[in-house]
């Protein structure tokens, strides 16, 4: 039985949560990892309003009594939510009562989308020992409402040694009648020593179905195609899917095709004139932006390279992926971008040439 409504995908994940929580058999701690845009969130939210909704005749959550109401937009009194925080102490006062109401702003955007919204606004570096210190402080109450109480540490890659040692020994004693759930896509920087206090999670990335359906219920006015083209480009994340639907998407997708045409249709001194224009243009994004372009565009030039052939072709679809993957690998080191992506141009045109011999 699988008590979880509001879920997109992760079926083998939901099933497992949906035995350990009609069986009381929920660990005191979790490790949620995998790529941003899989349901991470969504799963903790729906978990923490199952097990105290006020009304789940059927095991599932209502989403609609006064529990799943304040849980959901993550501002019960028994749920801590913490993430790195960009606030400094030398702030002004307005500043922080400023910041703190766009916070809360969007944690509720974020309950309302059932967990499926990535906060808009810039982090801060670390999640700090004061931040954990607060666990101990908010763990000395008992629930007025006698609800379990919930500790929800997204971005959990970002504490700082300090803060991770803190939580290390909170885990070794945790208290009772509380669960922590902590969030990352980078598992590897997180110590050992708490990874092994928690019950490891990995999310995969979604199919277009889940991605499909996701956009039905919340973008019902996006025809049919649309939804079909973006979910496709979402590469299995609906953080991407929601970031499409922008401008700034838009720009992207843009940037994609003029990648593809790059490699499938342009000579000198277009070709040189492209790499420069491209090179410019992602000094403005981010790292997560130019894994979009670039890993899009070799999935779109694989296509259209090979489609008339894809028995002989899969030596060369592999060696083309690893050409990629070692130009985005040296861009992020800051190696000359311009002789990158020179050299990625002739390794991609120098596959092909040698498929189409191989054909002949």
């Amino acid at each position: 039985m699988n008590i979880f409504k509001n879920i997109f995908g992760q079926k083998t994940i939901t099933e497992n949560f949906s035995s350990a929580i009609m069986n009381s058999k929920l660990h005191h701690a979790y490790l949620f990892s995998g790529p941003a845009g899989v349901g991470k969130e969504a799963v903790v939210m729906e978990i923490i309003k199952i097990m105290n909704c006020l009304d789940n005749t059927d095991k599932s959550a209502c989403g609609v009594c006064s529990s799943c109401s304040e849980f959901g937009e993550l501002r019960s009194d028994d749920l801590m939510y913490i993430f790195p925080k960009s606030i400094k102490k030398s702030d002004s006062e307005k500043t922080v009562r400023e910041m703190n109401k766009m916070i809360s702003d969007n944690l509720k955007l974020k309950g309302l989308k059932n967990g499926y919204f990535k906060l808009p606004f810039k982090l801060g570096r670390f999640i700090t020992l004061d931040q954990i210190n607060e666990i101990k402080y908010f763990s000395q109450f008992n629930s007025l409402s006698k609800y379990s109480k919930f500790v929800v540490i997204s971005n959990a890659d970002k504490m700082n040694k300090e803060a991770q040692n803190a939580l290390l020994k909170i885990l070794e004693e945790p208290p009772k009648n509380m669960y922590f759930f902590l969030i990352t896509e980078n598992p590897a920087v997180i110590l050992d020593t708490i990874i092994s206090r928690c019950q490891n999670i990995s999310f995969p990335l979604l199919n277009e179905k889940d991605i499909l359906n996701y956009s039905k219920k919340f973008f019902p006015d996006i025809d049919e195609e649309t939804s079909k083209e973006l979910a496709s480009l979402s590469l299995g994340s609906i953080d991407k899917f929601n970031m499409l639907l922008t401008e700034q998407g838009n720009n992207l997708i843009n940037y994609q095709s003029e990648i593809v045409r790059l490699f499938l249709t342009t000579t000198p001194p277009e070709t040189l004139q492209l790499i420069d224009t491209f090179i410019e243009d992602a000094k403005s994004m981010s790292d997560d932006d130019i894994d979009f372009v670039i890993y899009g565009a070799v999935e779109k030039l694989i296509i259209d390279s090979f489609k008339a052939d894809k028995e002989t072709s899969s030596e060369y679809i592999s060696n083309i992926i690893t050409h990629f993957q070692r130009f985005n690998y040296m861009y992020r080191r800051n190696i000359n971008p311009k002789l990158l992506m020179i050299n990625l141009y002739f390794n991609y045109r120098e596959e092909i040439k040698k498929w189409k011999t191989n054909l002949k």
